[in-house]
């Protein structure tokens, strides 16, 4: 078999099984353990999966800038945000990590819901200063102009002096086995200290961050109380995931 045709066998194989074991594809290509290994460096090199321990999983999603990701998966996030409401009740303390699905978020707070909010995103602030009963923080830092967003150690200095009640962080990927992760060490950092300082956290899901991973871990699975997910989700992508302890709704 030609070095393409192995490559497209494990990108194949990938897709279906969201995970490769690099001895199940040495056996099954009839090759070298090192020719596999070159195959996944290669591979991940490329950007088309995440190395593991044994073998590889899919790679979250390539980041986009945010005004590009405001527009994508747009009725996804919707859902996602309708569904976030419930968690939110008068003299909360609530952490809006940056993301445009917790932009959504931010829109349908209820005009009535008086609590205090603190961000990192400069999007989600211009939004909730339309909010006539939220007290809203903007946690100052470094911008990172391309997600919109502060970061740095001026924000993780403010955020421990606060013990938020609920945290919805923004997710690039999540796996059982790794947890969270995202492509920025400096944004990661920050995440940290946000599941650090707060009592819930709660992770927004599309179909498509499940089973992922990027380059940082912000914490490990386990950390995530609850993983609010869209309807793509299939039936046994959520059993897989409930059997962890995490609240699924």
């Amino acid at each position: 078999m030609l070095r393409e045709e192995r490559l497209q066998v494990i990108l194949k194989m990938l897709e279906t099984n969201q995970r490769v074991s690099s001895v199940q594809l040495a056996e099954i290509l009839n090759v070298s353990d090192d020719t596999i290994r070159r195959d996944l460096n290669e591979l991940a090199e490329d950007g088309l999966l995440k190395k593991v321990h044994g073998g590889a999983i899919p790679k979250a999603t390539s980041p986009y800038k945010l005004k590009e990701r405001i527009h994508i998966d747009h009725e996804e996030k919707l859902i996602l945000a309708k569904k976030a409401q419930s968690f939110f009740a008068n003299g909360q303390v609530i952490i809006l990590d940056n993301g445009s699905t917790n932009m959504e978020v931010a829109k349908l707070m209820s005009p009535s819901l008086k609590a205090t909010v603190f961000t990192t995103s400069i999007a989600i602030a211009q939004i909730l200063c339309e909010h006539p009963n939220i007290e809203l923080f903007m946690l100052g830092g470094k911008v990172f102009k391309d997600a919109q967003n502060t970061y740095g150690s001026e924000v993780i200095e403010l955020l421990s002096k606060i013990r938020a009640d609920v945290l919805l962080i923004g997710v690039c990927g999540i796996h059982p086995e790794i947890g969270v992760t995202i492509p920025d060490w400096g944004e990661c950092v920050v995440k940290k200290k946000m599941v650090e300082v707060s009592a819930k956290v709660i992770a927004l899901i599309t179909a498509e961050k499940l089973n992922t991973a990027d380059s940082f871990v912000v914490c490990p699975y386990a950390d995530i109380d609850v993983m609010i997910t869209d309807e793509i989700i299939t039936e046994e992508q959520l059993v897989a995931y409930k059997r962890l302890g995490t609240e699924i709704q």
